[in-house]
């Protein structure tokens, strides 16, 4: 049986909403699959601004937020992944799917197109 997982990787400003776990929480019941959720800050105040220098840092230091999607039912999985980009929009650089497996970023690409792509 094939396992689908992906990582959506969203950069400050790119969600179209706040990410709550607990809607997460909601989308993973329904739909039968895994969620994570990791929030990264690492964006400092200078000059009341707020900042970051990721000039040579790894992409997984870098400020964002990920949502792990995880299932090992196609169709499941394919209606989770359609359900956040409805909610939140699809992700917006070559990097958010980093860290997914193959299968996994192959349906994520593919729905893309069909919710705003990149």
């Amino acid at each position: 049986m094939t396992e689908y997982l992906v990582k959506l990787r969203y950069y400050p400003g790119d969600a179209l909403e706040k990410i709550k776990e607990r809607d997460l929480k909601g989308f993973a019941r329904k739909y039968g699959v895994r969620i994570s959720y990791e929030k990264i800050e690492n964006r400092q105040m200078k000059e009341r601004l707020l900042m970051e220098d990721t000039l040579n840092k790894k992409i997984e230091d870098i400020s964002q937020e990920v949502i792990t999607v995880s299932g090992d039912r196609e169709k499941k999985f394919s209606g989770c992944i359609q359900a956040l980009y409805k909610r939140y929009r699809c992700p917006r650089t070559v990097y958010s799917l980093l860290g997914s497996n193959e299968a996994g970023e192959k349906i994520a690409k593919g729905l893309m197109n069909i919710h705003g792509g990149w």
